[in-house]
């Protein structure tokens, strides 16, 4: 894992920017979406690591701007939700177009309706599209990803993908890559290096915006094709290279989190 750590810290030679997915990457997974537990020292890593990068730091996530605020409370950085159909930077919100709300309600009541009493299926509504989870039913893979097909037609501006046991609809203009490509044309993030963090096929797009972009895709999990340059086992070794990146930069904040991190350790 270090060796790993210490590749990617010495590709983030310069200033960088980085763009950080939520589930499975900043948080474990959990068997329903609203089961996550948030680590108890990430509040306090986030916020030294956007004050060691100047704030060049960004959720880009899957789930909606309002559910971030309510896991990660009082937090300065920028967030772009629902797979870049929603963004709020420097205190400024833009929310999706309203016919893909509409849209998404309606492709929301059609996979519900067709799914009604099927045991161990989550239909999440979101704002600009839905997911259906199986995660606690995986024989029913297929007939999740069968019905938000159906849902889907009549709806040419959306598409499905697949993900860790869930399919999820959402309009083809929104996706990671082009969040972090809007962000970088702004400040603080125009003119660092770019760094994609995600675990999963939705952060494919973002890891390819960063190269394109000059930087690099770092991947979490087990082993996968992807297109991140780099690849960390797991959060635990993310949260190493976000401290590194903290203890590196000549701020208080920032020095201040690493001095503790460091006093934790000894005593353990």
């Amino acid at each position: 894992m270090q060796n790993a750590v210490s590749a990617i810290l010495s590709a983030s030679s310069g200033p960088v920017a980085i763009f950080t997915d939520f589930d499975g990457t900043l948080v474990e997974i959990a068997s329903h979406p609203d089961a996550i537990i948030v680590p108890d020292d990430l509040p306090a890593r986030l916020r030294s690591l956007y004050s060691a990068l100047d704030g060049a730091l960004a959720v880009v996530t899957g789930r909606t701007i309002e559910t971030i605020d309510s896991f990660l409370p009082a937090q300065d950085f920028s967030v772009t939700g629902s797979h870049g159909a929603e963004r709020r930077h420097d205190g400024t919100s833009e929310g999706p177009a309203p016919h893909i709300v509409s849209n998404a309600t309606a492709i929301t009541r059609h996979v519900s309706d067709t799914l009604a009493g099927e045991d161990g299926l989550l239909v999440e509504p979101k704002p600009t599209g839905v997911a259906v989870h199986y995660r606690a039913a995986p024989e029913k893979g297929a007939m999740a990803g069968a019905a938000l097909e159906s849902a889907l037609e009549g709806h040419p501006d959306f598409h499905a993908i697949a993900g860790k046991m869930v399919f999820e609809a959402r309009p083809l203009s929104a996706n990671k890559g082009a969040a972090l490509e809007h962000l970088m044309q702004v400040k603080p993030f125009a003119g660092r290096t770019p760094v994609f963090i995600g675990d999963d096929v939705t952060d494919e797009d973002g890891f390819a915006a960063a190269e394109r972009l000059g930087g690099f895709g770092v991947r979490i999990g087990q082993p996968a094709e992807t297109r991140a340059r780099f690849a960390l086992p797991d959060i635990a070794s993310l949260f190493a290279y976000f401290d590194a990146l903290i203890a590196r930069e000549p701020n208080t904040a920032a020095s201040d989190f690493a001095d503790q991190r460091v006093q934790e350790s000894r005593v353990r």
